[in-house]
């Protein structure tokens, strides 16, 4: 039977050994979403924290929406907001409150909002941007699409 001091000892080297065989630890933070762009004003309330997103000029004249596949893959929160009269102004108030919904789900990202004559508008978070390929048709003009501006350091 080996000694305690034997055991020991070959515990220590196979420390040494394994450790040395080991590739050092990284860590990999995930990229946080945001682009660069200016906050707008939409029907007098602020969307501070995201610039417009929108699909390549002209390109859906009857409305547009995130791929679904897309926005499978990346959605992280949903929302309803009423739309108190009058609409435009009613939309512009859920695009205001569902920026501060998509704060609270993810550090970046966009948000995607649609509105609905019989529910309100539907608040979408993402944790990706959507640029102009992210974009495909839909029969709906009353919407607005949101990429989060990236905090100064």
């Amino acid at each position: 039977m080996p000694s305690v001091r034997t055991i020991l000892a070959l515990i220590a080297s196979s420390v040494t050994v394994l450790g040395g065989a080991l590739a050092e630890p990284t860590v990999a933070l995930p990229a946080t979403a945001c682009t660069t762009g200016a906050p707008m004003t939409t029907a007098g309330y602020p969307i501070p924290y995201y610039a417009q997103a929108t699909p390549s000029t002209g390109a859906f004249e009857n409305g547009y929406q995130p791929e679904p596949r897309w926005a499978g893959q990346h959605l992280v929160g949903t929302y309803t907001f009423g739309v108190p009269s009058p609409v435009e102004t009613g939309f512009a108030y859920a695009q205001f409150k569902c920026q501060y919904y998509c704060l609270n789900q993810s550090e970046g990202g966009s948000f995607f909002v649609r509105a609905d004559s019989k529910v309100g508008s539907y608040c979408e978070c993402y944790d990706d941007l959507m640029d102009p390929e992210t974009f495909v048709n839909n029969n709906q003009t009353l919407i607005g699409a949101w990429n989060a501006i990236c905090k100064e350091a």
